[in-house]
């Protein structure tokens, strides 16, 4: 009997080690990333930028426009958001679209302007310039792919602004209809 007990304990031993293996093993390996590395692109009330090794940042003076196929809030499309009208289509899709194009996969270099550096949920605010040097958020507002934000006050307030008064005098974008 002894002698069986002996020859099954390298058999179990096998078995375990496989067993251990699995579990400490993942089953998908997790895709490696660099610092400053664009990972993806989301929108919500604020366009939301997942970056390597910082974690989720908000773009900084820039709302994505809520068109009436879009409601935020509880707030029905056709009213107003800060005193603006925020147009009549939704460019969310599209807005993503060149963001994903822009930025995913690329590293771009993030500021804090010191004004609204976080949010309740510890999201920080930047300003994000692009690997050829275009500050993200002011492009989003020249195309008409977000609005200037009018809460607060902030360093780039004034440029956001006049951008989006030339968006919607050229009919870009959310402007365009």
């Amino acid at each position: 009997m002894r002698t069986r007990v002996v020859g099954l304990l390298p058999f179990v031993f096998v078995i375990a080690v496989s067993v251990a293996a699995q579990i400490v093993a993942p089953t998908t390996p997790k895709p490696s990333c660099t610092g400053g590395q664009v990972l993806d692109v989301k929108r919500g009330q604020d366009y939301i930028v997942n970056v390597c090794g910082v974690g989720e940042v908000g773009l900084r003076g820039v709302e994505p426009p809520l068109g009436t196929a879009v409601l935020a809030g509880g707030m029905a499309a056709g009213r107003t958001f800060g005193g603006e009208v925020l147009g009549d289509r939704d460019v969310g899709p599209e807005a993503l679209t060149y963001l994903s194009g822009l930025l995913v996969g690329k590293r771009v270099t993030l500021i804090q302007d010191g004004w609204r550096v976080g949010d309740y949920s510890g999201r920080q605010y930047v300003y994000m310039y692009a690997p050829d040097k275009t500050l993200v958020n002011a492009e989003l507002i020249r195309r008409g792919l977000g609005y200037a934000d009018r809460r607060g006050f902030h360093p780039k307030r004034d440029e956001f602004l006049a951008l989006e008064d030339a968006a919607r005098r050229g009919k870009v974008g959310v402007w365009a209809s």
